[in-house]
């Protein structure tokens, strides 16, 4: 698969996301309705898990404070009580995802977050790289 993150090109990659070390999405195609479908993990600012992600609804929301919203090749994940996108996820066809939007945490607790012109974990951030994965998964540290 290959993945846009912000300005970031990443291209035969495995269909996963590892953020700061651990495993938070990944991307299936599901043959039942032909498409490409998320599965993840949400987590807070403590790195708890707050909710999970199958086939582009939440499975889980502890507190139940997010919301899935799908349309036709876009899924958004928002926070209940602000309306805030916190992730949105573009499916450009069965091969190729985009994240542009993303305002999460990773499972060790650190803010990670997607613009149009980067991707940043913490204070380290990314923008304009092109990675050949090689099959592996996406790994952003």
């Amino acid at each position: 698969m290959n993945f846009d993150i912000g300005s970031n090109f990443y291209r035969n990659a495995h269909g996963s996301i590892e953020l700061d070390g651990m495993l938070q999405f990944s991307f299936e195609n599901n043959r039942r309705y032909n498409e490409i479908m998320l599965k993840g993990m949400v987590f807070d600012q403590h790195g708890t898990l707050a909710a999970r992600i199958s086939e582009n609804t939440l499975s889980l929301n502890i507190r139940g404070e997010y919301e899935m919203v799908c349309e036709a090749s876009v899924v958004k994940l928002l926070h209940r009580g602000k309306q805030e996108v916190l992730l949105e996820v573009r499916f450009l066809d069965k091969e190729h995802v985009q994240i542009q939007k993303a305002r999460l945490f990773t499972g060790r607790g650190h803010p990670f977050e997607v613009l149009p012109d980067m991707w940043r974990i913490a204070d380290k951030s990314h923008s304009g790289e092109s990675v050949d994965c090689a099959g592996e998964p996406v790994k952003l540290t």
